[in-house]
């Protein structure tokens, strides 16, 4: 139980520093959409440097399939914070979670974005 709530919390406080970054870049760059705004998004919040980010969004894109994105056939804000979250989370040393990120990400993330 305790390891779902921080699990939770970990993923909250990633998605919303993530959806914060992705709204300053939008305002910023308005004309920006898909992958160049997600590398936009990415160096804003500090998830990586200029040389990781067209590989995580390689990844990302790779991370999409019908089973992570049901009815999706392109990466969307929503899988790159997925996978962005996911890469976070075993970073700090865990191999996998109690909770579902997808879950978290879906209901904090709007599907349009």
């Amino acid at each position: 139980m305790f390891l779902a709530t921080r699990e939770k919390l970990f993923a909250r406080r990633a998605i919303k520093r993530l959806l914060k970054s992705h709204s300053t870049v939008s305002a910023e760059k308005p004309g920006l959409s898909g992958e160049a705004l997600y590398r936009e998004v990415l160096l804003h919040a500090r998830q990586a440097d200029p040389a990781q980010v067209d590989e995580i969004l390689r990844q990302a894109e790779d991370s999409v399939d019908e089973w992570t994105a049901p009815g999706r056939n392109a990466l969307g804000f929503r899988e790159v914070v997925h996978f962005v979250v996911m890469l976070q989370y075993k970073a700090t040393g865990h191999e996998g979670a109690v909770v579902s990120f997808g879950k978290i990400v879906n209901s904090l993330i709007p599907e349009e974005l």
